[in-house]
């Protein structure tokens, strides 16, 4: 292997049931779809939802411990280079989407424009339904949009929301739409059992169009900073998709104090680029 690589692997779930979601145990199939989904490169691993982390040659399979247990195993090489990243943010972990309990039985769809999901150990279906319901006030169409459960595969689950949009439906998005949503998220969020009350929220926006795709991830317990960032994303979502060129993707990041507004260089919760 090159010397500027190391190998590296680990689980990444497992089928047995999830304490931070009430003993909720995912399918095996839904393993190996998951599975599939990365190989083929239709799926990417983040470290705390942040892409710093550069991996290549990744494999991910489905295997059984002799207690019957299935494992979701990944094998990668990461680059030496990026060591710090690894000590200063969480272990790399996986997430899955699901419906919630009310589209339980409805047909799932990988097309829709708009798709909002949230954690379900700190975001009950009934808040994730008030958030569908404020969308759908301000004009959004509901064969277009899905809303779905987050679950997180590591030690104990963030308070996750995460936003998917496509890029011809950001202009018909009425102002503050997407902020009363989130909001609203915010506002319904509850502490599970052994989670830490003052966390911050992790909100992660993906604006795509076609190949190209803007990520958005903001990290902060103060609200106020969160409404800062997502008022301002469509300015700079623009602005990156404009400059992308050849890139396929752009993660930016905003958080309490360290980040910079790209507009007019407020420092309190705008948004910075982050180089990969």
């Amino acid at each position: 292997m090159d010397a500027e690589w190391r190998k590296a692997g680990g689980i990444l779930m497992t089928d047995a049931p999830i304490r931070a979601y009430g003993g909720l145990r995912i399918p095996r199939e839904a393993l190996e779809d998951f599975a599939r989904r990365v190989t083929a490169g239709e799926v990417s691993l983040h470290a705390h939802h942040d892409n710093r982390v550069r991996m290549r040659s990744l494999r991910v399979d489905v295997v059984d411990r002799e207690d019957g247990v299935s494992l979701l195993r990944f094998v990668t090489a990461r680059h030496k280079g990026d060591d710090q990243w690894l000590w200063e943010i969480h272990p790399l972990s996986a997430s899955l989407k699901m419906p919630i309990a009310r589209d339980a039985q409805r047909v799932h769809r990988d097309d829709a424009a708009l798709s909002l999901s949230a954690d379900h150990a700190w975001f009950a279906d009934a808040v994730l339904i008030e958030a569908e319901q404020r969308l759908l006030a301000r004009g959004v169409d509901p064969d277009g949009m899905q809303v779905q459960r987050a679950l997180q595969f590591a030690f104990d689950p963030d308070p996750l929301i995460s936003v998917d949009i496509a890029l011809p439906l950001l202009p018909s998005l009425a102002v503050g739409a997407l902020w009363d949503a989130i909001e609203a998220l915010l506002a319904g969020r509850t502490t599970p059992e052994h989670g830490d009350a003052g966390a911050a929220t992790v909100i992660n926006v993906r604006i795509a169009d076609g190949d190209r795709a803007v990520t958005a991830v903001v990290v902060t317990a103060d609200e106020a900073v969160a409404e800062r960032a997502i008022g301002s994303l469509d300015q700079v979502v623009a602005s990156f998709l404009d400059h992308a060129g050849a890139f396929g993707s752009v993660m930016l990041w905003a958080d309490d104090g360290n980040a910079s507004l790209v507009p007019d260089g407020d420092r309190r919760g705008g948004w910075e680029p982050v180089t990969t």
